[in-house]
């Protein structure tokens, strides 16, 4: 009976069943992770060794606290990324409107107040860096770096 059976053809379906049960673990297992790969909301990382890289975003997380994950990352990159998108529009809606210093600050402190993730980020010097950089570019009215950083923490009077 086996030998009725060519190496060519065993070969050929011990492939498509082990093509069948990687297809079946991967969408049982890892549907998330392979539509998230596929869309390219998420970039494929290599780990090739155990040793620490030098990257340019590194966690200062203590010993007792675990290094947050590649999606925790993301979702306050993205968050920071809807800032600044906002924020941008803040500052062309100043332009527009000719708006005031102060109502212009009370307009830019709602908009800082929507993001409070950011408000504890390591990225919030640089997005305070952004607002003064932007507001200089678009020749609105000049804050300065400590007067933008007043502006999270600022309640409204």
């Amino acid at each position: 009976m086996f030998s009725q059976i060519s190496w060519t053809d065993y070969l050929l379906a011990v492939t498509i069943l082990l093509a069948i049960y990687y297809l079946f673990v991967g969408i049982r297992y890892f549907s998330g992770d392979l539509k998230a790969l596929l869309s390219g909301k998420r970039k494929h990382i290599l780990k090739t060794s155990g040793f620490p890289r030098n990257e340019p975003f590194q966690n200062t997380a203590s010993e007792d606290n675990p290094v947050t994950s590649n999606e925790e990352a993301d979702d306050e990159f993205a968050e920071v990324e809807h800032l600044i998108e906002k924020i941008q529009t803040v500052i062309t809606d100043a332009l527009g409107k000719q708006l005031v210093k102060e109502e212009f600050r009370q307009y830019l402190r709602l908009v800082l107040k929507e993001f409070p993730s950011v408000k504890t980020s390591g990225l919030r010097p640089s997005v305070n860096e952004l607002i003064v950089s932007e507001c200089e570019k678009q020749g609105i009215v000049a804050f300065n770096e400590e007067e933008v950083d007043a502006l999270w923490s600022e309640e409204r009077q």
